[in-house]
């Protein structure tokens, strides 16, 4: 049997000059897998905040779970 609970994800897009995305690709050839696998591990890591962060984003940020 299947399961057909749905699950809840997000779509990310990257805005990247052409160029850091050719070196980016150059540094880690999945850069896709690459990225899934920085976001695993810091959620997998420590849950302490960044050095330097106050944990608030700043006045002009876009983002947010509204979307």
């Amino acid at each position: 049997m299947m399961h057909t609970e749905a699950v809840e994800t997000r779509t990310l897009t990257i805005v990247l000059p052409e160029a850091e995305w050719r070196a980016l690709r150059a540094q880690e050839p999945d850069a896709i897998g690459w990225l899934h696998a920085q976001i695993k591990s810091r959620l997998d890591g420590p849950s302490s905040p960044q050095s330097g962060s106050s944990g608030t984003p700043p006045a002009d940020a876009w983002w947010g779970d509204d979307y």
